[in-house]
């Protein structure tokens, strides 16, 4: 991945729902090129344009983009999960 910057200098964190299929989803993709932001970082109402946003990332990057369904699971746990606004 050497278009990615990915750092693992993140101390361990416990993100919401690990045992969830929506979790697995949500791990495998936002981890490819950073540490997954947690849930709360945005309010539920800036999620889809921040998975829009890493969407594009990608394409320019030439990575494959997240598939349409994942990115319904996607947004799904991050709203459920978001910061309260």
């Amino acid at each position: 991945m050497a278009a990615c910057d990915f750092s693992s200098n993140r101390p361990q964190t416990d993100y919401p729902d690990k045992q969830s299929q929506a979790f697995n989803v949500y791990a495998s993709n936002c981890s490819e090129c950073h540490a997954p932001p947690l849930p709360s970082a945005h309010p539920a109402n800036e999620w889809p344009g921040v998975i829009e946003r890493m969407q594009e990332h990608l394409v320019q990057r030439s990575m494959a983009p997240i598939a349409p369904k994942d990115r319904l699971v996607l947004r799904d746990y991050l709203m459920l999960h978001a910061a309260g606004e």
